[in-house]
Order: structure tokens, then C-alpha cells, then sequence
């Protein structure tokens, strides 16, 4: 695998599969300066055949996939759209990823890990509300497994939180405007400025504040109206199999089906696009499959801003992932 010039090669039925062959068809016997054979060691033998047994034929490794045809035909998605380089990765992970798994947060989820197993073997353990609730996310050394709540459930946490942030930060700019507006003689100027607080205030910060509390309250104490857990998953990467599922809900509605994709990570390849506002251009990662028009857009997993570092340094964080060559 090369620069952003060099496609892979999708190998026919016929080919021999190389990530499946490995090493094991090739000759490992070696002569050392001082004219001996070097035998493999039984431990690396042994640490070959269970890295062989434990991932799948078409795990991804950089040194052992071959070459791929190019893509078939050119796709509107990908109109002014520039392809990114395989291999030459670096150790980045964009920072918004980093941020859910802080140090303190992981301390958090280990001692509640702990307390729970202690309480289910002293029976005192009591579960929570949808403990049992399939959220359809993973993230392990397998699976990056990438799920995303109903628009209805964000609605209601767009709610609360829109609101309660809305609410902080005008509040102090619209105390000072009502102040400022005061031109009477200082006698009657707190009297006035009291009326137009109360008097703007129903118009200007009600709806801030009515969000926040509504919010709020449906959220801490009725969870039944506001949570549904999402139908499925949007994507999955296995790092074991080196497939890439793509999860379609088209035909879910009316027939119950939920369409599976699924094909090798070394078949897709992966561009930076561009969206333009009056701001400015915006910069996201898209994973496009080489001859299906299949592909996965990754503004939820990672929102598109001016910054052209993080789709780069996600795609460098996702070839580092599936790469089985490394621990």
C-alpha cells in the first residue's frame, strides 16, 4: 500500500488470499553471520499460529493486502471531494473522541463496574432504568460499533440543554440592556428599570427558561416520554474479521428488515468533502466504498468544522485501528 495514488486490488475467488496465507508459505529459515541456521523460536511459532487462528482472512494489515482495481466509476457525492492516502498513519485521534473517555470518566465507569459486581454477590444490586436497553454501541479491541438516538430523544435533550445554556448566557446581556434603556432622574430609575424586567422579561427569557425546566423535568422524572433506544446500528468497524458493515433502515418502517453491507476495509477508501456557508468552507470524513455506491459519513461521529487536521487525523485513527499488524 502506497501513496494516495496506488488503489488496492480486489482479489477474484481464484487469487490465493494473502492475508489468510501470511507468513506460513514463506520460507523462515535464516543464516546468521556466524554461518548457523536460525530456527524460529516454538514461541514465535506458537504467537504466529494464535494472531493466525484469532483474527479472520481478511483482517486488515497493511504489508499483506494486495493490490486493488480502481474504482469503477466516479460518484456525485464524491464531487470536489479529495481522496486521502493509505498507510503512512501517524498516532493522532481527534480530540473530540479523546473527550469522551477522560481518565476521570474511565475511574467513574471502573468503580460503578466494581460496586455493581459487589452488589449483585451481597444481593443488595438494584438496576438501573434501561439498564437492559440495547443502546447498538461498542467500543472494544473488536468493534467500533457507532449507533444514534432517535431524532425524539435529541429533541428533548436539545431541549433542556439549548435552554439552560440560552438562559445563562443572555440573562446578564439582557439585565444590562433593561439598564442601560433608563433615561428618567435617578430617583424613579430602579422603579422603571424593575417594570421593564418585568415587563420584557416573559417575551425576551421566558421561552429560555421554559425549555430549560420542561426539559428538565420530563427528562429526570419521566423517562419513559422522552427515551427510545435506536433502532439499530449506523456502522460497524471489526477490527477481527476486517469487515465494515453498513446498516440500511430503508425497508425497516413497512417490512421489519434492517439491510446489512458488508465488505472488506481495504475495499473502501476515504476522502475529505467539503460544505460551504456563508462562514466558510467545513471539512468532514467520508468512507466510500471502491465499487458499490455504499458509504458511511462520519459528521455524527465527528461534526464537520473549518479545521481540515481532524478528518485526517480520524482516518490515520481508523487505519491504526483495523491494523492487525500491530498490538
Amino acid at each position: 500500500m502506497g501513496k494516495s495514488d496506488t488503489f488496492l486490488r480486489r482479489p477474484s475467488r481464484m487469487e490465493p488470499n494473502l492475508a489468510k496465507r501470511g507468513p506460513s508459505q514463506t520460507s523462515t529459515k535464516s543464516t546468521s553471520h556466524f554461518g548457523l541456521t536460525n530456527q524460529p523460536t516454538r514461541l514465535s511459532l506458537m504467537t504466529e499460529s494464535i494472531h493466525r487462528s484469532y483474527y479472520g482472512s481478511r483482517a486488515y494489515s497493511p504489508g499483506k493486502t494486495l493490490r486493488q482495481a480502481p474504482a469503477l466509476k466516479s460518484l456525485p457525492i464524491l464531487s470536489g471531494a479529495t481522496r486521502l492516502p493509505w498507510s503512512s498513519t501517524q498516532g493522532t485521534v481527534p480530540i473530540e473522541l479523546m473527550m469522551s473517555h477522560t481518565p476521570e470518566s474511565m475511574r467513574f465507569w471502573q468503580k460503578a463496574q466494581v460496586d455493581k459486581i459487589r452488589q449483585k454477590a451481597d444481593k443488595t444490586y438494584v438496576p438501573a432504568k434501561f439498564e437492559s436497553v440495547d443502546l447498538h454501541q461498542k467500543h472494544d479491541q473488536e468493534r467500533f460499533r457507532f449507533a444514534q438516538l432517535p431524532f425524539q430523544t435529541q429533541l428533548w435533550l436539545f431541549m433542556q440543554q439549548g435552554g439552560k445554556w440560552s438562559f445563562i448566557i443572555l440573562l446578564p446581556m439582557f439585565l444590562l440592556v433593561s439598564f442601560l434603556g433608563i433615561n428618567k432622574p435617578a430617583g424613579s430609575a430602579f422603579t422603571l428599570y424593575v417594570n421593564n424586567v418585568i415587563e420584557t422579561f416573559p417575551i425576551l427569557m421566558g421561552p429560555w427558561l421554559a425549555f430549560w425546566i420542561i426539559g428538565h423535568v420530563v427528562i429526570n422524572y419521566f423517562p419513559r416520554v422522552w427515551f427510545r433506544p435506536p433502532k439499530g446500528p449506523l456502522w460497524e468497524l471489526n477490527r477481527r474479521t476486517g469487515l465494515v458493515t453498513i446498516f440500511g433502515y430503508k425497508r425497516h418502517r413497512k417490512e421489519g428488515v434492517i439491510d446489512e453491507f458488508v465488505a472488506p476495509f481495504y475495499e473502501f477508501d476515504a476522502y475529505m468533502i467539503t460544505t460551504h456557508d456563508r462562514h466558510g468552507p467545513y471539512y468532514g470524513l467520508l468512507l466510500q466504498h471502491r465499487y458499490e455506491e455504499q458509504h458511511i459519513n462520519f459528521h455524527a461521529l465527528l461534526g464537520p468544522d473549518d479545521f481540515q487536521q481532524r478528518p485526517c487525523a480520524l482516518w490515520d485513527f481508523l487505519q491504526n485501528y483495523m491494523d492487525t499488524s500491530g498490538p
